[in-house]
């Protein structure tokens, strides 16, 4: 069996079509799909570029297990066999930083690509074997598994292999570092969320139950994940600017006067000003509608602008009909709670005027609302 090491600098010549996926490879590097979509991705992108049959993507190294995080033209049960067939010619390669080939000439380890062809039940003939790294550290391998022409992999393929190796392995390590910062943005915004909650005993949860409701319209219009996870982070913060309320206004136990209520319309411009403080700055700029539009109407008498219609993002209209249900159905020092059937009513009634009519409808139904119902508590 021979071995083939590849140093880095000697690239040789790519063809346009190469050089063309290479690009949309690198172009993922500014994407904003989660890890799972991002590795199936380059896993399929590999694997085309050189004309694979099938392909492993791990991930792992630097005393973690590495686990197989994506795979192309393998079942689930050639994977596993696929680990416990290679596992140290993963770990070692991983370690020792070099891109491989490994074929079927003579050489010692004549058993190895036996071993990968009796996991996947096929006869292999070559295989090429690339560690993951980036700002010298491990993050995993990508290995591909013989060509769909029958031929073996060249010294060219692994030249090209490890130039799309060294693009995913960057991508790879910035969206981890990007997901680290989103974790600790989403623990922000519900430690955020409990601290307002936690200033006036009678919006204790207003914030996660806001986000429960916005998120039963958002599935009924069919909003995809991503939109949905904007929506529900808005509508947890959609009152932080309220944060920036003082206390004898926010917790006024009866109707404002006129000078306390135009302190307490700043809050969604507040608001605003505290989510462009929190970095990453690229998510958080999906979440400024939200939280900045919330208290517009659809007629154009809200607040901060007095936008109406359509100009009111969709995200800012679905958390309107949502605050003002929990708002409506939760006791207040000036008024007790109303029973879901009256809320959804005084809703309807405001259909067009303060809320997105179409909207309301979607709202209506998948709460249940039924119109001939008895509203009186």
């Amino acid at each position: 069996m021979a071995e083939h090491v590849y140093e880095q600098d000697n690239y040789g010549q790519f063809t346009q079509d190469e050089v063309e996926t290479l690009i949309e490879v690198g172009a993922l590097l500014s994407s904003d799909l989660h890890m799972e979509e991002l590795v199936e991705i380059l896993m399929e992108q590999a694997v085309l570029l050189v004309g694979a049959e099938s392909g492993l993507l791990w991930f792992g190294g630097e005393q973690h297990r590495m686990t197989p995080v994506a795979a192309y033209g393998l079942d689930g049960d050639s994977v596993g066999l696929l680990w416990k067939q290679i596992a140290s010619r993963i770990e070692s390669t991983t370690v020792r930083g070099k891109p491989i080939t490994i074929s079927t000439d003579c050489g010692d380890n004549g058993s190895l690509l036996e071993n990968v062809s009796f996991a996947i039940n096929q006869p292999v003939n070559s295989m090429i074997l690339l560690p993951l790294v980036s700002k010298g550290r491990s993050l995993g391998c990508l290995q591909l598994i013989n060509k769909q022409d029958g031929s073996e992999f060249s010294n060219r393929d692994l030249r090209l292999c490890t130039t799309f190796a060294s693009q995913a392995a960057v991508i790879i390590d910035n969206r981890i570092l990007f997901d680290k910062q989103e974790k600790l943005m989403l623990s922000l915004i519900r430690a955020l969320s409990s601290a307002l909650d936690a200033r006036d005993p009678y919006t204790q949860g207003h914030s996660e139950r806001v986000s429960q409701l916005a998120l039963l319209i958002a599935k009924k219009i069919d909003m995809d994940q991503k939109e949905q996870e904007i929506l529900q982070q808005s509508a947890l913060l959609h009152d932080v600017g309220k944060i920036g309320i003082r206390d004898s206004v926010l917790l006024e136990p009866g109707p404002l006067d006129d000078e306390k209520w135009q302190i307490m319309k700043s809050h969604p411009v507040i608001g605003a000003q505290i989510i462009q403080q929190i970095e990453p700055k690229s998510v958080m700029e999906k979440i400024y509608d939200g939280v900045m539009y919330h208290q517009e109407k659809y007629d154009g008498s809200g607040y901060p602008y007095g936008l109406r219609g359509q100009e009111i993002p969709q995200v800012a209209r679905i958390i309107a009909i949502a605050d003002a249900y929990d708002a409506i159905t939760s006791d207040r020092p000036y008024r007790k709670a109303k029973s879901p059937q009256e809320a959804l009513a005084e809703i309807k009634k405001c259909a067009g005027k303060h809320f997105d009519p179409q909207l309301v409808e979607i709202f209506l139904d998948a709460m249940g609302y039924q119109e001939n119902k008895k509203t009186s508590s």
